[in-house]
């Protein structure tokens, strides 16, 4: 007796031929129904694995669970892999096996997107390993734990900051890692949010009308990142700044607050000829100086 499934997409329509003493049955069961059967099938898969699993899990042979844990790994299932290791590593720490099972235990909980506990561990392996050839690859991996925790630039950005100290001490460790030009490339990504940050916080300041703090804002952009890729817009928005805080000002300060607006818009006419925004700015100029000269007639 022997079974054989064949299915056909063609009518929906599935064929099994069953051959017992010579005689080929043809059954046609509908697609539905199929999908049910082999759900309920999957299902009772998935129960005996499971069932499999907990009986290793609570069997007291170490060694199976050493070995079932690391065949879990190597099959890429992480979360069993990890659970027998949390089990067995204890009992192997003194072992040749006990600094591989560790490794393997932190690279699990990396695996599973656990990063706020795969860093806790992948620091308690180096610190337990200084000298194992893992160790460089958990330093960096440690690192890439604080990466991918790092949030939206609009959130907190601790991990962020943590993220790049990380990344600078893999660097210094290991100068002529094969990961250097990848933990720059992430550093500049990182800073670039760092960056956006700064610069929304600053316009922020200005949709407000807080020009005061904005233009304090956007004056220590252009000296933090001097290279920024928002450059023109933080010079930009520096200027329309600067003129509302010197228009609305006391009278003893708009000529001053006046003329540093004049100022900011050369440098950007200098800096920015080319610029769709120059023709909005020399407006602003030409009432500034306009100001200005009224001022200068009182």
């Amino acid at each position: 007796m022997f079974f054989l499934f064949t299915f056909f997409s063609l009518s929906a329509l599935f064929f099994t031929f069953f051959n017992k003493s010579n005689v080929i049955f043809v059954l046609l069961i509908d697609e539905n129904i199929m999908k049910r059967i082999l759900s309920i099938l999957l299902f009772f898969t998935l129960v005996t694995a499971c069932s499999d699993f907990n009986k290793i899990l609570k069997s007291d042979d170490n060694e199976l669970k050493k070995n079932k844990a690391i065949e879990y790994y190597n099959n890429k299932e992480y979360l069993n892999a990890a659970t027998l290791l949390e089990d067995v590593i204890p009992f192997y720490k003194l072992t040749p096996e006990g600094e591989m099972l560790y490794y393997y235990y932190c690279k699990s909980n990396y695996y599973l997107e656990d990063y706020y506990l795969a860093s806790y561990y992948f620091r308690r392996f180096i610190n337990q390993y200084p000298n194992s050839k893992y160790t460089e690859e958990c330093q960096f991996l440690s690192a890439m734990c604080s990466v991918h925790n790092s949030p939206d630039y609009s959130l907190d950005q601790t991990e962020t900051l943590n993220a790049i100290d990380q990344l600078q001490i893999f660097i210094d460790m290991y100068p002529y890692s094969d990961k250097i030009d990848t933990s720059n490339q992430i550093m500049d990504r990182l800073n670039l949010k760092l960056e956006k940050k700064d610069f929304e916080a600053a316009k922020l300041y200005y949709h407000t009308e807080n020009y005061k703090a904005a233009v304090n804002a956007f004056k220590n952009l252009r000296q933090k990142y001097p290279l920024s890729i928002y450059k023109e817009d933080i010079l930009y928005y520096l200027i329309l700044s600067q003129y509302e805080l010197g228009i609305n000002s006391i009278e003893s300060k708009k000529l001053e607050r006046l003329e540093a607006t004049l100022k900011s818009y050369r440098k950007f006419a200098d800096e920015f000829p080319d610029s769709n925004k120059l023709k909005e700015l020399t407006l602003i100029k030409e009432k500034t100086d306009n100001a200005i000269s009224l001022l200068k007639l009182n």
